[in-house]
């Protein structure tokens, strides 16, 4: 083995294990980002492996708050909306876990802590507050998936990303779509 592998090696064991986190500093997705630093050595792998780690977070994320909304809301419509989401999304993820297979790719386990203390703030919420304040919150997501999948579809390089992120485009589109009509139509 060369000695730049068993240092990567060493190093990796050394981060893993004092990066043990507490259940209030875990954040999977800089230790995926970490590891993926140290083992990718082209530069355009590491932003391509750097998007996925942020996709697959925020996949976690967006399925964690249409499950919120599916027992908390009490709009047929916003549950109707939650659960196409959990089943998209949950579809999204396994496609973007099974890209990065077979990269190579460490991914997050859960999302972001920062997502979770939003979820958190929104489980808060009750009735129509709730409903509104979980729209706002699922059409930002959304626009920022959609900014963030279109950025990285002309930056990267990779064929079989590219057609992942073709192939879920038109889906976050309709669900930003879908957001807003219902958003309209609830004024």
């Amino acid at each position: 083995m060369k000695l730049t592998h068993i240092l990567k090696a060493i190093a990796l064991t050394v981060i893993l294990a004092s990066c043990q986190p507490s259940a209030q500093e875990d954040d999977s997705s800089e230790i995926a980002k970490e590891h993926n630093d140290l083992v990718i050595t082209d530069r355009d792998n590491v932003k391509d492996a750097d998007f996925i780690v942020d996709a697959v977070a925020a996949n976690l994320s967006e399925i964690n708050l249409a499950k919120l909304a599916l027992t908390k809301s009490t709009d047929s419509e916003v549950k109707k909306i939650a659960g196409m989401l959990e089943e998209d999304h949950t579809k999204v993820l396994s496609s973007l876990k099974g890209y990065a297979a077979t990269k190579g790719y460490s991914t997050p386990t859960t999302e972001t802590p920062a997502a979770t203390e939003v979820r958190n703030n929104l489980a808060e919420k009750d009735g129509k507050d709730f409903n509104k304040k979980w729209c706002e919150k699922m059409q930002d997501n959304h626009n920022r998936s959609i900014r963030s999948f279109e950025s990285r579809m002309n930056k990267t390089e990779d064929v079989a990303l590219k057609d992942l992120l073709a192939r879920t485009l038109p889906d976050l589109k309709n669900h930003l779509a879908m957001l807003k009509k219902h958003e309209d139509s609830s004024k």
